[in-house]
């Protein structure tokens, strides 16, 4: 089956945006997938656009996949990423013209805004059976209880119990001002983690070896998890230019800081996507970027009190 989509080109030609579905036309309740294939020069940044769980009216998004980076065999300086699109429709008998998606493309300081192609999908009813006859309702037909049948009803009591007990455990235990269990041991801060393992990727010296790629992908593993426990956001699931975009939008360090970060980023991602080998002193640059902003962004943990002796 072909393809429901066409190529856009932009004014620009460092972007090119292709958007399409498997299939033009679905029943009500059946899932389609609507691929953004995006095309770009290594010289810009982008990042794809929050969606959220409604595409239009009468259109949901069921799931979004991840990004994909596909390899561009021809042209060595591009960059081809793709992300999936899972939509679905209970509103049949309409043909729906989906909106176009707009992306974000940044030059430097400058921002320019990219639009799809616009696409459309035909939301199909079942068809009838006019050979179908309804029967009468059938009366109810009673049965003896068996023990399957009064199962939930016992296991139902038992757990009622365990919870008042458990209820009036708790209040005995909070009014004696004593913990419920035990004292959890306090979890490290993140930013002793994150030195831990900088420390410990110094010392294995990898990209001295010649082992570039894995030195990169230490690096933006450590960033990673050391800001998905400090802010408590999705580091490690989410794509380089998601990180960035929650850490702008949610004001989580400075201007400076922030700048650091997306050259670490940018690097790692070209190392490990566009096979780029960095010169000495740019692995040496993302190492001590990336132990500053720890550094300048770390929760420094409060000093208890001491209590005055006399």
């Amino acid at each position: 089956m072909a393809l429901a989509g066409a190529q856009l080109a932009p004014a620009q030609d460092d972007i090119l945006i292709k958007l399409s579905l498997d299939r033009d036309s679905i029943l009500v309740g059946d899932q389609v997938d609507m691929t953004l294939q995006v095309s770009y020069s290594k010289s810009i940044r982008f990042s794809f656009p929050a969606l959220g769980d409604t595409l239009m009216p009468g259109i949901e998004i069921v799931k979004t996949s991840g990004v994909d980076t596909l390899r561009n065999e021809k042209k060595e300086d591009r960059v081809d990423v793709q992300r999936k699109y899972t939509l679905t429709s209970f509103d049949g008998g309409i043909v729906y013209t989906l909106p176009k998606i707009m992306l974000a493309l940044n030059r430097g300081a400058a921002v320019d805004t990219f639009a799809s192609n616009e696409l459309t999908l035909k939301v199909a009813l079942p068809p009838m059976d006019s050979t179908f006859t309804p029967n009468d309702i059938k009366p109810p037909v009673q049965y003896p209880v068996t023990i399957a049948e009064a199962a939930p009803y016992v296991g139902g009591g038992i757990l009622l119990l365990a919870l008042i007990a458990f209820a009036v455990y708790y209040i005995s235990r909070r009014n004696a001002n004593r913990p419920l269990f035990f004292k959890p041991k306090p979890k490290e801060p993140a930013h002793i983690i994150a030195f831990r393992a900088l420390s410990k990727l110094k010392g294995e010296q990898l990209w001295q070896q010649g082992r570039v790629k894995e030195y990169h992908t230490r690096i933006s593993e450590i960033i990673r998890v050391y800001i998905e426990d400090r802010y408590n956001i999705q580091a490690m699931e989410n794509t380089s230019e998601e990180i960035l975009r929650d850490v702008e939008l949610n004001n989580l360090c400075s201007k400076e800081r922030l700048d650091a970060l997306r050259e670490v980023f940018y690097t790692s991602d070209l190392v490990k996507f566009a096979k780029f080998v960095p010169p000495p002193d740019e692995n040496e640059s993302c190492f001590n970027l990336t132990q500053q902003f720890v550094e300048k962004t770390k929760l420094e943990q409060p000093v208890e009190p001491t209590k005055a002796e006399g």
